[in-house]
């Protein structure tokens, strides 16, 4: 073969070489936004399970997710976890303060709580506690209630700082003094105690 035809050949070779990596480099390009659009777009949607990052306010009883078989199985309607979204249970980072039974989550009962996540602020009333914050008063009233008729504790929380009263002392803190308070009676009507934080 002579050396004319053999570059030829190697030509068209590295050509073809060049060719493909360009096409899957464009490829890859396609396709990666999609599948990033996919991943943060699932709010609102329906889907057999709960991936990271969601939470769910509703439920489904249906064959969607069953694999053909002939049962029902649940199917979740997802959300991303933000102030004021109801959610069928508590989601790290955030708190709660309004609980609502009814249908939407339940899977077995009849009816099931859901949750409306809070951002969490100091000097607001949730029925959860901010880890590593504590709270200065103690309510009861049905805003928190799972269960019809019955009072639940309310807390106001606060971002621990110094020389705050406070019903506990969270941890790495410690306190200076103490006095008796109905604030945070468990149960109401019974005297407490008020610590006095230092940091």
């Amino acid at each position: 073969m002579s050396p004319l035809r053999r570059i030829g050949r190697l030509a068209a070779r590295v050509t073809f070489a060049l060719a493909a990596a360009a096409a899957l480099l464009l490829a890859n390009l396609a396709v990666a936004p999609a599948d990033s659009a996919r991943a943060a777009g699932l709010d609102g949607t329906w889907a057999c399970s709960v991936p990271a990052g969601y939470t769910y306010d509703q439920v489904q009883q249906n064959r969607t997710c069953s694999g053909g078989s002939s049962w029902n199985s649940t199917v979740f309607h997802l959300r991303t976890p933000a102030d004021g979204v109801m959610s069928c249970t508590p989601v790290d980072g955030f708190v709660h303060d309004y609980v609502q039974l009814g249908s939407a989550c339940a899977q077995v009962a009849p009816q099931a709580a859901s949750y409306r996540l809070r951002t969490a602020v100091d000097g607001m009333t949730a029925c959860t506690v901010k880890p590593g914050w504590t709270y200065d008063l103690i309510t009861y009233g049905s805003a928190c209630s799972q269960n019809p008729g019955v009072p639940a504790t309310s807390y106001r929380i606060k971002q621990p700082v110094n020389g705050l009263w406070a019903c506990w002392a969270p941890s790495g803190w410690s306190y200076t003094a103490t006095t008796s308070t109905f604030d945070c009676s468990y149960p109401s009507g019974v005297p407490s105690t008020k610590y006095r934080l230092a940091g």
